[in-house]
C-alpha cells in the first residue's frame, strides 16, 4: 500500500481527488490554532507531531479508515491517506478547483511502472515553458465566431456524440 500526506498551506480547504482508487482516510488535522487566516498568520501544523501518532505509525494501523476518492484537506491542515496498489496504470491526483489544477495543483501516479505501447499522434504535450499545447479541451462547437482564439477544437472523432452544426453566417 501507499501512504500520501496531503497538506494545505492556504487559507481555504482543498478537495483532492485520486483517480483509479478508493483510499482510506487515516487521520486529518486542521489549522493549529483558531482564528488564523491569511498567509503568514497561521503556522502550518508539524507533520511529525501534529497527528495523534507519527505518520509511519499511522501507516501500520490495522483498523480500516473511511474509503473515499475525494478528501477535503482543511485550510492550513493536512490529511494522511492510504490505498492499495492493485490497479496498474497512470492515475491523476488533483485538486477539484479548476483554477488550482490549471496552476499545477496535481500530479500523476505511475502505478506498476505502466508504459504505453505508443503515444497517440494527438496526445497533448507541454512546450519548453510548461504550457500545454495541442488538444486542451473537448470543445465540439468549433465555430470560430463562438470561440476564444486560444481554444482549440477537438479532433472530430472525439465529437461524435455532438450533432455538428452548420457554421453561422
Amino acid at each position: 500500500s501507499v501512504i500520501i500526506v496531503f497538506r494545505s498551506g492556504a487559507g481555504i480547504a482543498h478537495p483532492l481527488h485520486v483517480h483509479g482508487h478508493k483510499f482510506e482516510v487515516l487521520e486529518e488535522i486542521s489549522r493549529p490554532k483558531p482564528n488564523c487566516f491569511g498567509k503568514g498568520l497561521c503556522d502550518l501544523p508539524d507533520l511529525d507531531t501534529g497527528f495523534s501518532a507519527p505518520v509511519s505509525e499511522l501507516a501500520k494501523r490495522k483498523k480500516r479508515g473511511v474509503l473515499k476518492d475525494v478528501i477535503i484537506v482543511p485550510a492550513f491542515g493536512a490529511a494522511v491517506v492510504r490505498f492499495n496498489t492493485d490497479n496498474p496504470g497512470v492515475w491523476f491526483v488533483h485538486c477539484h478547483f479548476d483554477e488550482h489544477v490549471d496552476s499545477g495543483q496535481g500530479f500523476v501516479l505511475n502505478e506498476g511502472n505502466w508504459k504505453a505501447k505508443s503515444v497517440p499522434k494527438d496526445f497533448p504535450s507541454c512546450d519548453y515553458t510548461g504550457r500545454l499545447q495541442g488538444l486542451t479541451t473537448a470543445n465540439c462547437n468549433c465555430d470560430p465566431e463562438d470561440m476564444n482564439p486560444e481554444w482549440l477544437c477537438s479532433k472530430d472523432y472525439m465529437c461524435q456524440h455532438v450533432q455538428q452544426q452548420a457554421p453561422k453566417h
